[in-house]
Formats: C-alpha cells, structure tokens, sequence
C-alpha cells in the first residue's frame, strides 16, 4: 500500500468539513460531559440482563427440540441469535470492566456469555480493545477496515473472496473470519500476558465444548448438533455482523490514515447510531447506543441512553442518529466495499464513488 500519510489524494469538501468538525474537538474532555453518577456499575442489573438473555437463548434451543414442525425452525433460530448476541453485550460490557467493580466476577460472567458463541473471551477482548483505541483508522482499525482495490487484486484468492464475499453476500459471516482469525491463535497478540490469558480462555472453551459436545451429540445425534448449536450459533454471528458492520460503515464516515485521525473524532464522529425499537433495544443491552460507549467504554449498558443524552446537549449536532431499516443495510453491502485513495470514503466494486444521495444511508447529525 502506498505511503498512508498521502491520502485521501484529492479531499473533497466533505473530508475537509469532517477534518474542521474534527479541529473543534481537540483537547474536548468528551467524557466529562457524562454525570460521573453514570459511570457507576450495579452488578444485580448486569446479571439480570445475563439471565434474560440466556433465557432467551435456551428457551428458543428448547423450542427447536420440541417443535412439531420444521416451519418453526428459522423464527426459533433467529431468537436464538437474539439471545446469544444479547449474552455478547453482556460479556461487551464485562470486558470494558462495566459489568461490575469486581474484576474476578467480569471474567466469569465474560467467559460464560461468549460460550454460545465459542469465543474465548480474552481472545475477543483484547482484539476489541484494539478496536476502540484505532476506530477507522485506515491502518490501525481490527474491524471491517476496507482497503484500496488495487491492494485487493494482489490478494490470493482465498483472501479476495473472504474480503468481497463479507463485505457482500457473506456479509453474516463476517465476524466468523474474525473469530477464525484471533479467536484461538495467541500469537496473534504481541504481548506475553496477551498470549497468556487467551490460552487460558481457549482451554475454557475447548474443555466446555467437549463437555457439551459430547453430550449434546450422545442424545440427539448430528442432526441435534446441527439444529440446537449450530444452526444457533450462525444467527448469533449473524445479528454480530451486521451490528457491527453498520456501526462505521456508510458512505459519509471516512476511514482516516494516522495524519488524519484523531481521538475525539473517533469516538464521536465516525459511528452511526441506530435507533432499534424498544422491546429490541432492552435485548440487546442498548449496543446500538454506540457513541457514549466509545466516549466512554466503562458506562454501564443499562445507562448509555442517559450518557448518549448528556452529549448531544454538550456537543450539539456531533452525533450521527437514524432509524434502523433493512434497505440501510442492503445500501451498505451493495456500495461499501473498497477504500477509495482519491476521497478518503467508500467505493463499490465497479469503483464507482459510494455517494450519500439523501435516500439509505444519509443520517442527520444530532
């Protein structure tokens, strides 16, 4: 890739308004808007949204067991999903130390939540951490980072269709490459206790699955393996992808090489916040609520509502909010795919400029 200190090459006038957005935040102590009272965990409500969501997750496997049709089986898969991701917000916030002000009970609550999953939990945290401190940073980000088309065509093959593939028609995969790529590999992370605490959580999750594993297949055979794990566990990896997908991605967030990126302007500018209705919000733990958290990652889920509040009074017009809609996410797959070197911002794959033209993805600024 060329040098990252020259680009975008030819920065139109919304990467240079982006940049002057991004001047007046500098040297903002953004979390100090929050009420410091915001911060303060309350353990018996984590375990309560730790318990509902297993609920959830459970009772939909429980449904599928004993369902008297197979017409019942993808409604019960996507409850699923929704309570295996409702438990991945749990352990969210148990890895930014949220969850509570006992260490010890966030990596137990951590670790337990990621099993339907099967991440070892320090495996995703520290990726996750990798993740806050470079948002869109073009160089630095871990999560769906796009790259330059040329950079793409002197790819394998392999990585050419796992690049376009979840950024397309895979695009519910796409944190399974992720899971794939860190989530059992302790030389994937550069320092010793890194390496050290992921061994210990893939021992957990190893020895776990062999447990239930063997006994879920003992009594139910592949096909229950199939139906009551499997099949579960690709509707949680889905509701992950696309949350996490649609978070920094749209055709209006640029993605910023180190001489243009900031702090503040991570945190605040570059994720959209989409608006879920209610019953969906309280399931999966206010994660659509994104900004306050990557303002301040240690506010509880529970109070992130309240957070998000108290900065758009003290940083009005800063903060991307919309409606969530489906066309937004099928806008996204069908043009955000290539980092474009000339504007700093997206294109697709016949390299055409991906434009907000006021229709999917456009968002309004709160």
């Amino acid at each position: 890739m060329p040098s990252a200190n020259s680009y975008p090459s030819s920065p139109g006038p919304e990467f240079e308004a982006f940049l002057d957005k991004s001047k007046t935040l500098e040297g903002a102590r953004l979390a100090e808007a929050i009420p410091k009272s915001y911060f303060e965990p309350q353990a018996w409500r984590g375990l309560a949204g730790f318990f509902i969501s297993y609920a959830l997750y459970i009772g939909a496997i429980v449904g599928v067991a004993y369902a008297p049709h197979w017409g019942f089986y993808i409604p019960l898969f996507i409850v699923a999903g929704l309570g295996g991701w409702g438990l991945h917000c749990i352990a969210h916030d148990c890895g930014h130390n949220s969850f509570s002000r006992n260490k010890k009970l966030n990596i137990v609550i951590g670790h337990l939540s990621l099993l339907p999953l099967l991440y070892p939990f320090y495996s995703w945290k520290h990726v996750h951490n990798l993740h806050h401190f470079h948002t869109n940073n073009l160089e630095l980000d871990t999560d769906w980072r796009p790259i330059p088309r040329d950079m793409y065509k002197r790819m394998s093959f392999g990585q050419r269709f796992v690049y376009m593939g979840t950024r397309t028609w895979l695009f519910w995969a796409g944190t399974i490459n992720y899971w794939i790529v860190s989530g059992f590999r302790p030389g994937f992370f550069p320092k010793k206790d890194m390496r050290t605490d992921v061994k210990r959580s893939i021992a957990f999750v190893v020895l776990a699955s062999i447990v239930y594993f063997s006994a879920l297949i003992y009594f139910t055979g592949i096909s229950g393996f199939f139906l009551l794990f499997f099949a579960p566990w690709i509707a949680i990896h889905t509701w992950f992808s696309v949350t996490t997908l649609m978070h920094h991605t749209s055709a209006d967030i640029p993605f910023l090489t180190s001489e243009h990126w900031t702090p503040n302007a991570s945190r605040m500018l570059v994720t959209t916040d989409y608006r879920y209705p209610k019953w969906l919000l309280f399931l999966t733990h206010n994660i659509s609520i994104h900004t306050a958290h990557h303002v301040a990652p240690v506010v509880p889920f529970y109070n992130l509502q309240k957070a998000q509040v108290a900065l758009k009074q003290a940083y009005p017009g800063m903060i991307r909010e919309k409606d969530f809609s489906f066309g937004d996410l099928l806008w996204v797959i069908r043009n955000c795919h290539f980092y474009d070197l000339d504007s700093g911002y997206y294109k697709d794959s016949a390299e055409q400029r991906a434009v907000v033209n006021g229709g999917a993805n456009s968002v309004a600024n709160t």
